[in-house]
């Protein structure tokens, strides 16, 4: 059950410029609706105390799928999970969006999921 992983991811999190970053490759799973529910509870794990941004893919049938996820303090930041899922999202050659809060996206391109990943660090660091 992919939500046996949550802790994990939290505990990975790596420190991104002023923001806490979460970030994982789940690889195969079941649904795009699992790995919505791992961002916000990822997402509520970190807490509101730190600028924290959840980006976690996954390949669902054969299509990638990225969800993010931002706290309080990132958007406080200006940092908006739409944003950060529309630049992952043209890394898997396809498109997304959502709300500054929850957003995302697939595309095409399952082998481009870390590379789509470390875009959405990269776009943090700017």
């Amino acid at each position: 059950m992919l939500s046996a992983r949550t802790a994990g991811i939290v505990s990975d999190a790596v420190r991104v410029g002023e923001v806490r970053l979460a970030s994982a490759n789940l690889g195969s799973v079941g649904s795009a609706d699992a790995v919505r529910s791992l961002a916000l509870d990822a997402r509520s794990r970190l807490g509101d105390s730190d600028p924290a941004v959840v980006a976690v893919g996954a390949v669902v049938g054969s299509r990638p799928v990225v969800v993010v996820a931002t706290s309080a303090g990132a958007r406080d930041k200006g940092i908006r999970a739409g944003a950060l899922v529309r630049t992952a999202a043209q890394v898997l050659g396809g498109g997304g969006g959502g709300k500054d809060d929850l957003a995302q996206g697939g595309g095409q391109n399952p082998e481009a999921l870390d590379e789509a990943l470390r875009a959405v660090a990269e776009q943090i660091k700017a």
